[in-house]
């Protein structure tokens, strides 16, 4: 009897695994590779927006725990979420369980309760994934949770660089007409000046070239190495809501 108890609390002490070091984990090969790696790139654009950590964490089964206790123990040992706000949310999603839990910070409990959570899980995932389309019921809980946050972005894909043209804003009309201006008074200082007109340009070329450099200054959860989240968040109290297909 006392084997079998300890077989039973060792079944319901699922382990939490170590904290994930992306946006988007799929350790069951749920979804395809391009669909994980664009909701990852989502929602990190998304933090970087707002600050919010939404992460999707799809695994196989809790065991015997229920999903809601595990969520809890999940999102508590990652930290999700910052210091003192706790501003961070977990899409839950078991493979062989079935089953979908979106796990709120209480600093999100106010723009993602659990009315709307639930509403997020039975009319925008569950159908879906009863329908067969995985990716598509991670695309829509996450545009779900992101619009029920306030962001205006969502739906787009973000893998990839944006072309150049797609970067930068169109010239207003006044913008062009100073340009226009500037243009001319350099072609008139060209002709009265040319020597010092060329070694304006040369100056100027030079300090661009030298000025870039750019790129991203590190990246990844909680801003320092090691990986995992590190956020100091982490506290949920159960806000939420659970589905299952």
């Amino acid at each position: 009897m006392l084997l079998l108890h300890a077989a039973s609390l060792s079944a319901a002490e699922t382990p939490i695994p170590a904290a994930p070091t992306r946006w988007a984990t799929d350790t069951a090969g749920f979804l395809t590779e391009a669909t994980r790696a664009d909701l990852d790139a989502r929602l990190r654009a998304y933090e970087a927006r707002s600050g919010h950590q939404v992460v999707l964490w799809i695994g196989r089964t809790t065991g015997d725990a229920p999903i809601e206790d595990w969520a809890v123990r999940a999102f508590a040992a990652w930290r999700v979420g910052r210091t003192g706000l706790d501003d961070g949310a977990v899409l839950f999603v078991m493979a062989d369980d079935r089953k979908v839990r979106l796990e709120v910070g209480y600093g999100l409990e106010g723009q993602l309760p659990d009315a709307r959570a639930a509403t997020i899980i039975r009319e925008q995932i569950v159908p879906r994934l009863r329908g067969g389309d995985r990716d598509g019921a991670a695309r829509a809980g996450v545009d779900g949770i992101l619009r029920a946050l306030g962001d205006t972005q969502t739906g787009q894909n973000l893998v990839g660089a944006e072309s150049e043209h797609q970067r930068r804003p169109a010239l207003g009309l006044f913008q062009l007409i100073v340009v226009g201006l500037l243009g001319l008074i350099f072609v008139g200082f060209l002709v009265t000046h040319p020597g010092l007109a060329i070694l304006l340009l040369t100056t100027l070329a030079s300090g661009r070239s030298r000025g870039g450099g750019g790129g991203f200054g590190g990246g990844g959860f909680g801003g320092g190495g090691g990986g995992g989240f590190g956020g100091g968040g982490g506290r949920s109290g159960g806000g939420g809501a659970t589905g299952s297909w």
